[in-house]
């Protein structure tokens, strides 16, 4: 394992015992046996750590997905591509119910980490495509993006009261229209 997971497994680890507003990066290298060095090597702090886990278990699956599917079989699919958004969290309930909690109202830590990679991957996913163009494109991305970290920030602090799917279906039935306006520019 290296430096990167094992601060990653130390992370969850300390979430689990702590609020996150009370970990520190001393606690997250004492507990992995590494330097403050190593640590400021890999990550600028521990949001960033919070960011690369975001990444992994939701980010890169659905990157992956991307893949395998132009924009217009995205839409088609939109249902269950919002599924594959919510499963991870689902599956980590424990961890992401953890991190939220205390969060919510106090610390917008996570509502900015998701909307930032999911942003990013907004702008992948829309392309070249003429949904929108320059400016209104970031406008649009970074619309999704946020709409959709409250929204899971909202889910996770609840208590995840939907599975994935229904979950991805509301959200479908909330945002659908836009991708239906603008399916011709797909």
């Amino acid at each position: 394992m290296g430096a990167r997971e094992a601060f990653e497994r130390c992370f969850r680890e300390l979430v689990m015992e702590k609020p996150y507003q009370k970990i520190t990066v001393t606690e997250i290298c004492r507990k992995a046996h590494l330097s403050r060095k190593t640590f400021y090597d890999n990550f600028q702090d521990k949001e960033e750590i919070l960011q690369a886990i975001f990444e992994d278990d939701v980010v890169k699956p659905v990157r992956t997905m991307n893949t395998l599917l132009s924009v217009r079989q995205s839409r088609d699919l939109q249902g269950i591509y919002m599924q594959n958004v919510y499963v991870p969290i689902y599956e980590d309930k424990e961890f992401y119910q953890k991190l939220i909690r205390p969060m919510k109202g106090v610390d917008d830590t996570f509502v900015r980490v998701v909307t930032h990679s999911l942003e990013q991957l907004n702008l992948e996913i829309m392309g070249d495509s003429e949904i929108s163009s320059g400016l209104e494109r970031e406008y649009v991305a970074y619309y999704f993006a946020s709409s959709q970290a409250m929204f899971m920030q909202k889910w996770i602090f609840d208590g995840m009261l939907f599975t994935p799917q229904e979950l991805g279906t509301l959200y479908e039935k909330m945002t659908g229209f836009y991708w239906l306006d603008n399916s011709k520019d797909i």
